[in-house]
């Protein structure tokens, strides 16, 4: 039962460790109360990305719940990043110049922004309240992706088809 279980890809996905730091795929949180839920499993999260295609929904609870979070960094990217950084900018004053959000472009920035702010002994989880980003690269795909895309010099640290980790 219990112990032969396996969960669902990218849904709260443990990768592994590197640099001290476990690292998280929730890439498949399409909705912002299952992004909520994540977090409050995630105990010592630190680091949070988060973005992606925007499909026009209500981010307030997400964005509420960021706010009042211990979370010291998010990290937005893509559309919905954006958004989500102009709606912090407008309507959460404290968040907005609380120094714990970043805007950045794309994923592979987003990576090395979270590499560069998470200590030793925390956890950065990817996830998205929304579907796949707007390129070219599918959500299916996005962990693999990443994983492909990045070698050491450029803040590698997923698993190499989620059994060990990268050593390139």
């Amino acid at each position: 039962g219990l112990m032969a279980y396996e969960p669902l890809p990218h849904r709260l996905s443990f990768l592994g460790e590197r640099d001290g730091i476990r690292y998280y795929d929730d890439s498949i949180s399409t909705i912002c109360e299952t992004t909520i839920q994540a977090l409050n499993t995630l105990k010592d999260a630190d680091t949070v990305l988060i973005g992606g295609m925007d499909r026009g929904i209500d981010y307030r609870d997400l964005i509420c719940y960021l706010s009042s979070s211990p979370i010291p960094h998010i990290i937005l990217m893509e559309a919905t990043g954006k958004r989500i950084y102009e709606e912090i900018g407008q309507d959460w004053p404290d968040l907005a110049a609380s120094g714990r959000v970043t805007l950045v472009g794309h994923m592979e920035e987003a990576v090395c922004q979270a590499k560069a702010l998470t200590p030793p002994a925390a956890a950065a989880s990817f996830r998205r309240p929304l579907p796949a980003t707007g390129s070219s690269k599918t959500l299916k795909n996005e962990a693999t992706y990443l994983n492909d895309r990045y070698s050491d010099d450029k803040g590698s640290f997923l698993l190499k088809r989620y059994k060990k980790i990268t050593t390139s």
